[in-house]
């Protein structure tokens, strides 16, 4: 498995958790909507956190331990979130 040395399942953050420690700290990062939502790819799961209009000016902001997950930023057009129901 790739990563394995980086890889501890036994500490890794539940995603309701992961998702409220985001949703707690995205405020900070931008004024702009966001949403977080579980996805997956070639690698494994992942969180994606889409950011209506870029992160502007926070190039790439630090995420407090994110534990045994991968988190991908996500750049979108303004109304993007809205009219593609990214939340659900």
């Amino acid at each position: 498995m790739a990563y394995e040395q980086n890889w501890k399942p036994k500490d890794k953050l539940s995603y309701e958790d992961l998702k409220e420690l985001l949703a707690s700290i995205m405020p900070e990062v931008t004024d702009n909507a966001f949403a977080i939502k579980k996805a997956s790819d070639d690698g494994g799961t992942m969180v994606e956190i889409w950011i209506e209009g870029g992160l502007q000016g926070t190039p790439n902001p630090q995420i407090p331990k994110a534990r045994g997950w991968r988190v991908v930023w996500c750049h979108c057009p303004e109304g993007y979130i809205e009219a593609f129901n990214i939340r659900k």
